[in-house]
């Protein structure tokens, strides 16, 4: 037994002389986004180094129980892949390159950060929260609290301190790199919300305009969803009906606070579709700063960002959800199949306004 210890023993130090100087053995990333990969492996993604950007400091202000400075040291980094191009003003883009980033995760940074929301009194859940990212020339870009907290694909929103470029290998290209980090969205089509040296993220709870709750109408039933752009534009709709439903979606519906509920179809229409018979909805100043309010007839309601509804690289349809004539909870409902939990599909919508921070 004696004899087993000193081996283990004489064994031990050398191994953890071999850890301490062997970064492989210890990623900084859960993901393993940090883990040097083999250039000669299966990843297309790995063939290349990355490249140190210069990162700088954060702060988080707004609607959260104690605001103050983010503190990098206590987080792992993750790693997205991407390919960037930008949107011209006659629809068409203009490719920039491709790219793996490594970085820190917007859902790792704000998970600290327990929101505050000014208006939980009159509306609790934390579907009506969104957040404004600032840099140091005071350009800036809006997320939902959605796409960071409530989606099936998290960890896809990163304030990147490395990127390497994905190059093909029968001709020879250069993708510029930036110098300084910034914030990368991997899920949009188009980059129209990357934003060079971050500094600031401000967390908001929708305040543009008042939606009285009344949770005793019954039925709950709205016949006709005005969409409104700012005060400025207004459209109704109330020309669908369930007999003009082209799309059907299969899910499993899971909601925050009571779990499954057994709601396993929905059929409708593009929200797309909808919306394009009165804007268009490539507009690169709404990608980056547009935020869209559904509300329902009985003053419930949640945010997403324009860029998650029409800007989305999975090219995954947001649904405006026809029922029967007179249903409860119709005539329209919002819904995005690729949300995690069901609270955002807002019923009996009566506005969907859209506004920019």
């Amino acid at each position: 037994m004696i004899h087993l210890k000193k081996t283990a023993a004489a064994w031990l130090i050398p191994l953890v002389i071999f850890m301490g100087s062997c970064k492989s053995i210890l990623p900084d990333a859960l993901t393993g986004a940090s883990l040097p990969f083999d250039p000669n492996g299966n990843s297309l993604y790995h063939q290349t180094e990355e490249t140190a950007m210069e990162p700088g400091t954060l702060e988080v202000f707004g609607e959260v129980a104690e605001p103050g400075k983010v503190n990098l040291k206590k987080f792992y980094k993750r790693e997205v892949v991407m390919r960037e191009a930008n949107l011209l003003e006659n629809g068409g883009y203009e490719f920039v390159g491709a790219y793996r980033y490594i970085g820190y995760s917007l859902f790792d940074l704000l998970h600290p950060f327990n929101h505050q929301k000014k208006n939980v009194e009159e509306f609790r859940p934390a579907i009506d929260l969104y957040v404004v990212i600032e840099n140091d020339k005071g350009e800036s870009v809006t997320l939902s609290w959605g796409e960071i907290y409530f989606t099936a694909n998290p960890h896809q929103i990163l304030i990147a301190t490395e990127s390497a470029p994905i190059k093909p290998y029968r001709v020879d290209v250069e993708y510029p790199v930036e110098k300084q980090w910034k914030l990368v969205v991997a899920t949009d089509l188009h980059a129209s919300r990357q934003l060079i040296n971050p500094v600031k993220i401000i967390v908001k709870s929708f305040d543009k305009k008042n939606y009285f709750v009344n949770r005793d109408l019954d039925p709950l039933y709205s016949p006709e969803m005005v969409i409104s752009l700012a005060d400025t534009l207004t459209f109704t709709v109330n020309e669908y009906t369930a007999e003009m439903n082209d799309l059907e979606q299969r899910t499993i519906f899971y909601g925050m606070g009571m779990g499954h509920h057994p709601n396993p179809v929905f059929k409708g229409t593009s929200l797309t579709k909808v919306f394009s018979k009165h804007i268009d909805p490539l507009n690169h100043h709404l990608f980056r700063h547009g935020l869209v309010c559904f509300a329902g007839l009985d003053g419930y309601r949640t945010v997403f960002s324009y860029s998650e509804l029409f800007n989305r690289l999975d090219q995954n349809p947001a649904m405006l959800i026809v029922t029967e004539e007179g249903r409860d909870g119709g005539h329209y409902r919002i819904f995005h199949p690729l949300d995690f939990y069901a609270d955002r599909s807002v019923k009996s919508l009566a506005e969907m306004y859209i506004f920019t921070e």
